[in-house]
Formats: structure tokens, sequence, C-alpha cells
């Protein structure tokens, strides 16, 4: 019998760590346009950074038109203002992650990223807990797209894989990214369900497998359909 190769997707924020609130955006907004807005009260978990931007210019009564043709300088500019903002040691690694990372490169998998962070502030983060190094491919937030299910195609063709493929598994703590991968045309779609996003929200959205913590690294490896020896 041939083995499946398998190549996993994991989000970043809420999934793999947890870190204080990102005011870069809004830093950035504020310090190139004087533009008073905030992010209080506003769910971004699945949303990709130029996504946030827009959202953020728009709340301060900008229009499509002028977002558009604005935003790829602010984009240029949010480097400075993400490193600015990122303080070593404030990132969390969630229960389980480390073990189940080690696990699975131990069985060959592709372990690969999308996330809305630019890959700059994903690389900080992931650094600041040391497994940056697990990964080798993703799709990042200031790569060339429209919607998160891009970054989703970008990553699978990073790794050489085919979108259809059954071992292939996208990996988040927000029904944004299980309706990413729905759009994307990935089968294996993996919620873990948390205060902020309940069963329900991934149910709607399309997760095929969900798990409440991955904590117990044999049972995370039976639901990816990972062999355990």
């Amino acid at each position: 019998m041939v083995r499946v190769k398998h190549l996993i997707l994991f989000d970043v924020d809420g999934t793999l760590v947890s870190c204080p609130p990102d005011t870069a955006p809004v830093a950035a907004i504020r310090d190139l346009y004087g533009l008073e807005i905030s992010l209080e009260g506003i769910r971004t978990g699945g949303m990709t950074e130029p996504q946030i931007l827009a959202l953020l210019l728009r709340s301060g009564g900008w229009d499509d038109v002028k977002i558009t043709k604005k935003l790829p300088r602010l984009m240029q500019a949010m480097e400075f203002f993400c490193r600015q903002a990122f303080n070593k040691g404030t990132a969390k690694l969630l229960p389980g992650v480390k073990s189940l990372l080690t696990e699975l490169k131990q069985r060959g998998v592709i372990l690969g990223l999308v996330t809305g962070n630019r890959r700059s502030l994903a690389q900080l983060k992931l650094e600041d807990v040391d497994i940056w190094s697990y990964f080798s491919i993703g799709g990042f937030g200031d790569d060339p797209h429209e919607k998160r299910s891009d970054l989703i195609r970008l990553a699978v063709d990073r790794a050489g894989f085919g979108l259809n493929g059954p071992g292939i598994y996208v990996v988040g703590d927000t029904w944004r990214d299980m309706k990413a991968a729905v759009e994307a045309g990935v089968v294996n779609r993996v919620g873990l369900v948390g205060p902020r996003h309940p069963r329900q929200e991934f149910e709607e959205a399309g997760a095929t497998i969900i798990l409440s913590s991955f904590t117990d690294t044999p049972k995370v490896l039976g639901a990816l359909n990972i062999p355990l020896a």
C-alpha cells in the first residue's frame, strides 16, 4: 500500500501561539494618515494584514478607491511598525503544539503556514517560541492575494501538491480559516475550538475535523489520519 504524503498548513495566532493584540495596524495608520481609528470590538481572527488595514481605513471614512490607491504604500510601511510593536518574550506557545509538531516532523509530514501575518511577523512570533524551524513553506499576509483562500493555494503550490490531494490539511482557530479552506478546495479542514470561536461556527463554515486542543498528541494524530507508528 502506498502511504499518502501529508501536508498540514497551520494558522499562527490562536492556533500555534497566543500573542498580545497587534497594535501595528492602528499605529501605522495614525502615524501616516492621522486617522483616529480602533480595532476595539472588531473580530479580525482569520483576516489578512491588508484586509485588516482596509477595514480600519474604511472605518476612518476612506472609500474603496482611495484605499486601493494607498494600500501598497501602507503595506510597505507596515514592516517597520510590526517590528517596532513586537516585544520579544510576549508570544506564548499553546499547549501541546511543540509535541505535536515534533511527532509530525518525525513522521515525514510537510509542515507549512497559512496566516494573515506578513512573513516577517510570523517568523518573529514563532522564533520567539522556538518553532519557526518546523515550517518549510507558507502563504503569508504580504503575499499577493485577494482572499485568504489565495494564500492556501499559494502554500499548496509552493509545497508541490495538488489542491485536491487527500493528504492536505488546513488547521485554524476561526471560521474564516475553514471558509478559506472550502474556497480553496481543501477537503480536510481542521477547526480548533475555543471560547471566542465555538464549535457551531466551525460546523457552519465547513470544518470536517474539530479539535478542542493539541494536548493529546496520539488523539490528534489519529484525527489527522497520521499513522501512530
